[in-house]
């Protein structure tokens, strides 16, 4: 019954571009015994495999796009495995600065290494890195990294972990996701150089070349207040 139901729901996806679950499970409910809940468990694991996608409160629609998944490079994964073996228990973003190039409109060199970790465990991380790694700054601001982070150069960012980001587990280190991503452009010091025009430019080349989980991406926006912002730049892209 289980995969009728799913091949019921991705049968039904093929023929609306978005959907709402009212209009689907009006649909099912025609000719197959399924409640609400059933159906929106099956909604979930088609969401988490990435077979549909959520546009919106309640709206899904099949992923027709690829998901933003880049490769963690080698140095990613070795850092990681240092840290997971030193703090077991923190929670950990860590990637590579060259993934944002997969989205830029005007190509930039970024070469920065990104750890964002718990507020509590930031410093002790800090300090380790620094231990084993000359270029490491703690929560720098945008003067400190205008005059003195080359970021052609394999240098780390410590900064805070946002509680609740979207992120990816990829070869097993915890990434950002596009989402996250996206909106951490828009908020964080660390990338003045891209806010602004680039900024929304990386969005339309996002919305264009990748599946975006809207409800995720507003969700985090409101966490990181920018959600009227973000808003305001998709109506200027019309992106709806």
């Amino acid at each position: 019954m289980s995969n009728e139901i799913t091949s019921a729901i991705l049968n039904f996806a093929e023929k609306h571009h978005d959907f709402n679950i009212e209009d689907l499970s009006e649909c099912l409910c025609k000719s197959m015994d399924i409640n609400r809940s059933s159906l929106l468990w099956h909604l979930f694991k088609l969401v988490n495999s990435n077979v549909l996608i959520r546009t919106g409160r309640g709206m899904y629609a099949k992923v027709t796009k690829p998901i933003f998944s880049p490769q963690p490079a080698d140095d990613i994964i070795e850092i990681f495995n240092l840290l997971q073996s030193n703090f077991p228990f923190a929670k950990f973003c860590i990637y590579q600065g060259e993934i944002i190039s997969l989205l830029q409109h005007h190509l930039s060199s970024n070469r920065i290494i990104y750890v964002e970790t718990d507020r509590g465990t930031a410093e002790t991380v800090f300090h380790l890195l620094k231990d084993d790694y000359q270029d490491v700054y703690l929560r720098p601001n945008k003067e400190m990294i205008y005059r003195y982070v080359d970021m052609d150069s394999r240098v780390f960012i410590v900064k805070n972990l946002v509680s609740e980001a979207p992120l990816q587990h990829i070869s097993g280190v915890p990434m950002p996701t596009l989402e996250k991503l996206l909106v951490d452009i828009l908020r964080d010091v660390d990338f003045f150089y891209l806010q602004d025009s680039e900024s929304e430019r990386i969005i339309e080349n996002a919305f264009n070349l990748y599946a975006i989980n809207r409800s995720r991406l507003f969700r985090y926006a409101g966490r990181r207040k920018v959600k009227e912002e973000l808003s305001t730049i998709l109506e200027n892209l019309n992106i709806v």
